[in-house]
């Protein structure tokens, strides 16, 4: 007997409870209501295989169907599988060979319906060129509650998996349109921060004096801070948002650009209404502290969902290797600015960088759906004065290799 996984229903909510795989006959009817019965035809394939022929306007599909079920114990419940037998690949590159101009598709089916919120169906595209290099067994693509979530959404959502598969997870209703190629993904945030991200400093050595004056030259009123990593990170996302004319849709609030009404983390989507924060983490920590848990969690409930936006880079820490050059410089600096600063020049020289290198950056989100599973307390101690810190959730790194939460992905290429 199938294992209890989580289901998305109709109306975006998660249960627990059995899967629901169509039959083929079931399969087989779904699709061509979907797709239109006048442009659909159902191939024979030897040993009672079948394909799904879609034609449009003279452009061939061939669609390879299999459901879509949960991967079963001991694995988390949250995430599901694909069967793609052999024959896949032999059909496709049996097609390639004869007409490359045919369109071919691995498709996953999700169903879930109960009395109380209807039928829901959801597509799944596997982009099959990682698939066709596995040769001589059956393989399994993986999908995800997350996915299943934002498909219904945005109607179309997309992205690279751990594995650097391209997985897409497509609503009912945006399924003929998106196989035609008349439907995309309806938030354009993610090409802002692609946009971003090729303008960043990404895979080079930054040293810490060079950032502090660029922050300090450019009015950026955190150019002190010891933690100038992170703060250059955020100097440089604002300054991109404003060149860019993208403060309708994204843009930083820390310190003291807030508004009245903002609340206290870095970004605010303003456009999509939610809210998220910018983190800079060196790649060799395995965590990374997040927000106070009550007013995180407050954020998610009000506007459904929130975003840690990770940055990660290799890290020179300031140290007799070098002499604490850049403690020093820091120190002198600031000195040189305000001659009231009172610290000596080897302030903070036990936890500064000399210079850092960015890699990569992920975005995770955490919504009504996820983000119990996603987070785990920060215990942070206490104040100085012996009174207990509000608590904090911490972010486990491991959650940036689980395609459950991670949404986007950036890593750089040499």
């Amino acid at each position: 007997m199938n294992v209890d996984s989580e289901q998305i229903t109709l109306d975006k909510s998660l249960v627990v409870a059995q899967d629901q795989p169509l039959s083929e006959r079931e399969l087989q009817e779904c699709l061509i209501n979907v797709l239109g019965k006048k442009n659909c035809r159902i191939l024979t394939v030897p040993s009672r295989k079948w394909v799904l022929e879609f034609i449009d306007g003279g452009k061939v599909h061939h669609l390879l169907v299999r459901t879509c079920t949960y991967l079963g114990n001991p694995h988390p419940i949250y995430k599901k599988r694909v069967q793609l037998p052999l024959w896949f690949n032999n059909y496709t590159n049996a097609i390639n060979k004869e007409n490359p101009n045919i369109d071919v598709r691995y498709i996953g089916v999700y169903h879930y319906g109960d009395e109380h919120h209807g039928d829901n169906i959801i597509f799944i595209d596997f982009k099959k060129d990682t698939y066709l290099t596995k040769k001589g067994h059956n393989s399994s693509a993986h999908v995800y509650t997350n996915d299943l979530f934002q498909a219904m959404i945005y109607g179309v959502f997309t992205k690279e998996d751990y594995f650097g598969n391209i997985v897409s997870a497509i609503r009912r209703d945006k399924f003929r349109d998106y196989i035609i190629g008349n439907a995309s993904e309806t938030t354009t945030l993610f090409d802002l921060f692609r946009k971003f991200n090729c303008g960043f400093t990404f895979g080079q050595w930054l040293k810490a004096l060079d950032a502090i004056k660029e922050m300090y030259e450019n009015e950026w009123n955190q150019w002190k801070q010891p933690e100038w990593a992170g703060f250059f990170l955020e100097y440089k996302f604002n300054k991109f948002t404003i060149e860019n004319n993208v403060t309708n849709q994204m843009r930083y609030v820390g310190s003291s650009l807030k508004r009245e009404r903002d609340l206290d983390f870095d970004i605010r989507f303003d456009e999509e209404d939610f809210y998220g924060d910018l983190k800079a983490s060196d790649i060799s920590k395995r965590e990374t502290p997040g927000n106070d848990q009550e007013n995180l969690i407050e954020c998610i409930y009000q506007f459904d969902k929130f975003w840690y936006v990770i940055y990660e880079h290799e890290t020179q820490k300031d140290s007799v290797a070098t002499g604490y050059e850049a403690t020093k410089a820091r120190n002198r600096y600031i000195k040189s600015i305000d001659p009231s600063y009172d610290k000596d020049e080897m302030s903070y020289h036990e936890r500064m960088k000399n210079s850092v290198k960015f890699v990569k950056m992920s975005i995770i989100e955490l919504n009504r759906v996820n983000f119990r599973e996603a987070l785990t307390d920060f215990n942070q101690g206490h104040q100085p004065d012996g009174s207990a810190r509000k608590p904090k959730f911490n972010i486990n790194k491991k959650v940036l290799e689980n395609d459950n939460f991670v949404v986007f992905r950036y890593l750089y290429d040499k």
